[in-house]
């Protein structure tokens, strides 16, 4: 066996595990954003303000379409995770072969089916005529690396629940640095404009696909993936995909209220909507360590319930919440006192700052909550409940924030009411996940007694 390459975390120092598991997540995340960042600040500067809108707009799109498999792996690394640590590998190995047969076919059939519609669902979104054209180049490229996102995202989290998280993350900085020097060379050497942008990120996402594959079938063969494997028997898949689907649709809501709401963000025009798109970049900065603090305890979770060891998972939360808060509350004020000089990094339009810098005062105060949120939906889906996040997900962030848009929006027209949303909506969600969490440490507390007797 590979012991470099995989991890059991059902041993060792808590503290010191889950930091050793987590902050690779961490930098893969902000490499992520890094990666996001260098392809706003070259579209903002060199491509103009239509085309910095464009990739808002775009990127919203073709996140509803990732978001589902970023949310259904993470519901497979719940399966993968307590099959490795009940050392279950035949298992895990036909687990593998089948999810992977799975989403190749699907993120082929989502390619064509995507650039087919993309234009309907430009014009669904009420986009502004001038912005069109720019979205609608950006997304005709960018649509054919769904298909490389999804395997990469797929592969990402199964070799989280192995304990591994450094090895995504060297492999983003790879395909990270390889889209910025494309983005030099065909958006500011050959002046491409947005569409160099485009074929720039189509290109590394495919490098880091391959690159994540060729990882994976190298693995240990007793659980590494093969795509000639038999196939898994109809229940088991069902299994698989009654934890996948839930929380891949969490990650849908998400993303299909995000547009549902731009809806209304650009009913008050370009500014406001490139001014969220650079919110989004600062944002961000505290979104993403959030993130992934929530994903990773999601595996760590995951390998402790498979061996066991309930003690650690109640441990390993609370670590976690006093990790998040002691991070995000500094992080959020540093950011909010020196928005006015980061977000010009960005772009110099008056209009456009002012939105970007309206949305980071109304949002960043409060931004701890959502971060405390991503620790108790980890957690949850860990213990080998999907279902549970997948609906407060749908009420919280997604039919909350559209309802009350559209609803307070014809009283008070600004775009004040959309930063209310997200806030509002932090909090609703914290009521719902708390219950939810002490029922079930509860309940595996019992468990462990009743093991005892």
């Amino acid at each position: 066996m590979r012991t470099s390459s995989v991890v059991h975390v059902e041993k060792g120092p808590i503290g010191r595990t889950l930091l050793h598991f987590a902050i690779p997540v961490l930098i893969s995340q902000l490499l992520q954003e890094l990666y996001n960042v260098a392809d706003c600040m070259v579209v903002g500067h060199f491509g103009g303000q239509y085309a910095l809108a464009a990739t808002g707009i775009s990127g919203m799109l073709l996140s509803v379409l990732i978001n589902f498999f970023i949310g259904f792996s993470s519901g497979i690394s719940v399966i993968t995770s307590r099959l490795f640590g009940s050392y279950n590998f035949s298992k895990l190995k036909s687990t593998l072969t089948a999810v992977f047969r799975l989403v190749i076919i699907v993120g082929i059939l989502m390619n064509l089916m995507g650039y087919i519609l993309s234009g309907l669902i430009l014009d669904l979104l009420h986009s502004p005529a001038e912005v069109r054209p720019y979205a609608l180049s950006y997304l005709h490229i960018c649509i054919f690396g769904l298909t490389a996102q999804i395997i990469y995202n797929v592969g990402t989290a199964v070799l989280r629940s192995l304990g591994n998280t450094r090895t995504p993350m060297l492999f983003f900085l790879l395909s990270g640095i390889c889209n910025i020097i494309l983005d030099i060379i065909l958006v500011i050497g050959l002046g491409m404009g947005i569409a160099g942008a485009a074929l720039g990120t189509l290109f590394s996402q495919w490098l880091l696909a391959a690159m994540i594959l060729r990882y994976l079938m190298a693995l240990d063969p007793a659980y590494s993936l093969t795509l000639r494997g038999d196939r898994l028997p109809l229940k088991e898949l069902l299994l698989i995909l009654k934890d996948g689907i839930p929380a891949g649709l969490q990650a849908v809501f998400m993303s299909i209220s995000s547009m549902l709401v731009q809806i209304t963000i650009n009913r008050f025009g370009p500014d406001a909507m490139a001014g969220m798109t650079v919110y989004a970049k600062i944002e961000g900065c505290l979104y993403l360590p959030s993130f992934a603090y929530g994903i990773a305890l999601t595996g760590f979770v995951g390998q402790n319930l498979g061996a066991g060891r309930y003690d650690r998972i109640r441990q390993s939360v609370r670590l976690s919440l006093v990790t998040m808060t002691l991070l995000i509350i500094p992080l959020s004020l540093v950011l909010l006192a020196a928005s006015p000089v980061i977000l010009r990094i960005f772009t110099n339009d008056p209009g456009i700052l002012y939105n970007a810098h309206e949305a980071v005062l109304f949002t960043f105060p409060v931004y701890v909550i959502y971060s405390l949120n991503q620790i108790w939906l980890g957690a949850i889906k860990g213990m080998g409940n999907n279902f549970y996040p997948m609906v407060c997900t749908l009420l919280c962030y997604s039919l909350f924030r559209v309802v009350w848009c559209q609803t307070m929006t014809a009283f008070y027209s600004s775009m004040r009411i959309v930063y209310l949303s997200y806030d509002i909506s932090f909090f609703l969600m914290l009521f719902m996940l708390l219950p939810m969490y002490f029922h079930m440490v509860r309940h595996l507390q019992q468990s462990l007694q009743t093991q005892g007797e």
